[in-house]
């Protein structure tokens, strides 16, 4: 843990920390115009939820792959990933992406209001790691666990996952069946393995519009 000063690579506490991707939500009016010229946003209504996949765009979104890097000065292995995180208030949603992928905004902000989300107080956050090209602060997949899992403490009671591979960085997803709902503490999780996937798949659509059904009316019950 670092103290209130300053450490050896002349970061504040609050520094490292907001370097390390904790405690940056950005409100929509705050994210940079070329992430918004990039992702757009849907303000047009959805009137069944089947409209949510009709809507989505097929964009280039890959949630398959992890990469290792190694730090020679320290002989610990890097993760490389990216995590986009939508809070909508009542509900959530963490997506995998690839660093060439673009952020499915439209597709994200159907999802959330066929799940009740509230859509125009949407606070948005992209985690890349490594966070810093500099070996003097552990980036090893152990220090990747502690920001993820502080990052999931953040969302919303519950929280739609994009991407098998994010059980890596947060335990509690790791065995979870696809489209299975999941609980620790007060939040529910429900896990989809791949977003490509499912935008290429009719019956995947379908499967999921389900699940989600079957997950709000559990909850509201």
């Amino acid at each position: 843990m670092l103290g209130d000063g300053v450490n050896e690579m002349g970061l504040t506490r609050s520094g490292y920390l907001k370097a390390m991707g904790i405690d940056v939500w950005t409100s929509r009016s705050a994210v940079a115009p070329q992430v918004d010229a990039a992702v757009g946003a849907s303000n047009e209504p959805v009137n069944s939820p089947t409209e949510v996949f009709r809507q989505a765009p097929a964009k280039k979104v890959e949630t398959d792959t992890t990469v290792q890097t190694g730090d020679a000065a320290t002989g610990k292995q890097i993760p490389e990933f990216m995590l986009a995180l939508f809070h909508y208030e009542t509900m959530g949603i963490c997506l995998s992406l690839r660093a060439e992928s673009e952020l499915p905004r439209r597709f994200c902000d159907d999802v959330a209001r066929a799940m009740g989300g509230s859509i125009g107080s949407v606070r948005y956050q992209l985690l890349k790691w490594p966070m810093l090209s500099t070996s003097g602060i552990d980036q090893s997949i152990n220090a990747a666990r502690e920001v993820v899992t502080q990052k999931f403490r953040q969302m919303p009671t519950r929280v739609l996952v994009f991407g098998d591979d994010v059980g890596e960085y947060y335990n509690p997803l790791r065995d979870l069946a696809p489209l299975s709902v999941g609980a620790v503490g007060a939040q529910t999780f429900l896990k989809v393995p791949s977003l490509k996937g499912l935008l290429g798949s009719g019956s995947a659509k379908r499967e999921l519009m389900l699940a989600m059904h079957r997950w709000r009316s559990s909850e509201m019950s």
